[in-house]
């Protein structure tokens, strides 16, 4: 059956008014909202495993000194070896670069024209001091 409406204006208003309000305390038809702070989600992988660390060359050590080897079992602190046949690296006396060229006046290496131009200004006492910082102690005349 229809409804009937009602003869009075006021009473149509204020079922308008009642239809129009939102209603709270119903729920809504689909699936609740999935709330993260309830599900408990562990910090670091369970099946991480961290990697071996190496040890430094004072734990090495330490470690050899307390071990009773032989004298033939090579260790960090019985190990011999020739000298290298590879020439001795050159560096600059000024800078620290690798040094291609040596300055016959003075004995001091440099790295390039700059420093050479450099070394020509030097006096004799700052050349020994130069000298004597690598240990190459050489009286200049």
């Amino acid at each position: 059956m229809a409804p009937k409406k009602s003869s009075k204006k006021s009473s149509s208003s204020s079922s308008k008014a009642k239809q129009q309000t939102p209603v709270i305390d119903e729920e809504p038809s689909g699936p609740a909202p999935l709330n993260l702070s309830t599900i408990h989600k562990p910090f670091k992988n369970t099946s991480y495993k961290t990697p071996k660390k190496s040890k430094n060359l004072k734990q090495i050590l330490t470690a050899e000194r307390t071990q009773e080897l032989a004298l033939d079992v090579p260790t960090y602190q019985n190990i011999e070896c020739p000298p290298s046949v590879l020439p001795q690296k050159k560096y600059c006396d000024v800078t620290g670069l690798v040094a291609k060229y040596t300055d016959p006046k003075t004995g001091l290496r440099y790295h390039n024209s700059e420093i050479y131009q450099f070394i020509r200004t030097l006096s004799v006492p700052n050349v020994q001091a130069y000298l004597a910082s690598r240990n190459a102690a050489v009286v200049l005349k």
